[in-house]
């Protein structure tokens, strides 16, 4: 594999909204072409000039401030493009950087709500080592280079892209894994969030062997002290967490979910580290269900009305009971720790999955935890409130300006 680069927080990026690019300061009148080197130099050491010079990049419709060289794409979406770049700021130091941006967004309801989410949450995540650092933001008004540029640390594969290459890793990689994203878990579920769409693809990996779960577009506070309602704005929504990796009460229930949902998805993951594959890929919800019965057998009857909806009753009424799969036979490299472990992580019934506090603690991890490296968010219950105001486009596109506006000030102090 290619080498990866985890950065740490660069506190200086700067956000100019001129966009005279460096293509035409080179080709002014006197300038020779090759003055290309000088130009670098002159502005590593001025960074306001970097500033007010914008770099194209037209593959993907890029402008971007001076000091900034976009290297290639790495990945396109419907939310818009991810580059890597580099910070040319200082001379003979080149920092490698990525940057996602979100094309459409004033448009589209949805992707502003998505936006204004996952700003929010890592800005008030930032500073845990297993969470994905967000450098700086700038909004580009200027088309076709318009969108929400989100500048981030760059960490080039994803742990999906690790678990299915060919790189071996023993039991000790597992358990390294499993803990980082457990600790970083442990750090959003004390600040009363569900992270909603945890999987191999949302959880970045460096060379080091370091994670960082990223992409909180889904993410979702539940406090109750910032809702209208005693329980906490918890309603379900069937679409959320992508299938192979979704808890069963989001096909089956239409109860309020809790943080379990999380839970059940790192006992995929777990399972997926050892298998070197998803365990459960349905095709759709109920090929996924059905999937789930394979391994883990039919629900026993108090489950089944603990989930309290028709369609649950309607998959299991045949009567025709699947007996659960041993894990040995399945994985059968599984010592009795991790068998134990992903019984207490993959269980039908929500309110029998561990906490994150209780799965760092399980004899599992004993070989890799680190009891004074597993912070709790300092801020306490992240505040969601803000989400009533968000009634019109308008004011959605004015809380992303705030948004962005705010997270610049508190880099620039």
């Amino acid at each position: 594999m290619a080498s990866f680069i985890a950065l740490q927080s660069n506190q200086k990026i700067l956000n100019q909204t001129n966009t005279i690019s460096r293509d035409s300061l080179l080709n002014k009148p006197g300038r020779p072409l090759n003055s290309i080197d000088n130009i670098d130099n002159s502005l590593a050491a001025n960074p306001t000039a970097a500033a007010a010079i914008r770099n194209i990049y037209q593959k993907a419709s890029f402008s971007t401030p001076g000091n900034y060289e976009v290297v290639q794409i790495l990945g396109k979406g419907s939310y818009g493009v991810v580059v890597s770049a580099i910070d040319k700021r200082e001379v003979g130091k080149p920092c490698p950087l990525a940057i996602k941006k979100v094309t459409n967004i004033f448009h589209r309801e949805i992707l502003m709500k998505r936006a204004i989410r996952e700003l929010k949450f890592l800005n008030f995540f930032k500073g845990h080592k297993n969470i994905v650092s967000l450098l700086d933001l700038e909004i580009v008004t200027e088309k076709p280079f318009d969108g929400l540029y989100c500048y981030q640390e760059l960490v080039d594969y994803d742990l999906a892209r690790v678990i299915h290459s060919t790189v071996q890793f023993s039991e000790f990689h597992i358990k390294h894994f499993l803990y980082q994203i457990v600790c970083g878990l442990k750090y959003i579920h004390s600040a009363d969030v569900i992270h909603r769409d945890l999987k191999p693809g949302n959880v970045l990996c460096s060379i080091s062997g370091q994670l960082k779960i990223c992409d909180f577009g889904l993410a979702r506070g539940i406090s109750p002290h910032f809702s209208n309602s005693k329980r906490g704005d918890i309603h379900i929504t069937n679409y959320v967490a992508t299938r192979w990796y979704r808890a069963p009460e989001l096909i089956l229930s239409h109860k309020p979910y809790s943080k379990s949902i999380d839970i059940w998805a790192v006992g995929c993951i777990l399972a997926e580290l050892y298998g070197r594959k998803p365990l459960f890929m349905g095709q759709d919800s109920l090929h996924q269900v059905s999937e789930i019965q394979k391994v883990l057998g039919t629900p026993n009857p108090d489950t089944i009305a603990k989930y309290c909806s028709a369609r649950c009753y309607d998959i299991f009424a045949s009567g025709i009971e699947v007996k659960r799969r041993p894990w040995p036979l399945i994985y059968p490299d599984l010592g009795p720790d991790a068998q134990h472990l992903l019984d207490c992580l993959l269980t039908w019934d929500p309110d029998r999955r561990l906490k994150v506090d209780e799965i760092v603690e399980h004899p599992f991890l004993e070989d890799v935890r680190n009891p004074d490296d597993e912070p709790g968010c300092p801020r306490g219950p992240f505040d969601y409130s803000y989400e009533i105001q968000l009634t019109s486009m308008h004011k959605l596109r004015c809380a992303i300006y705030e948004e962005v506006q705010a997270f610049k000030e508190q880099v620039s102090t």
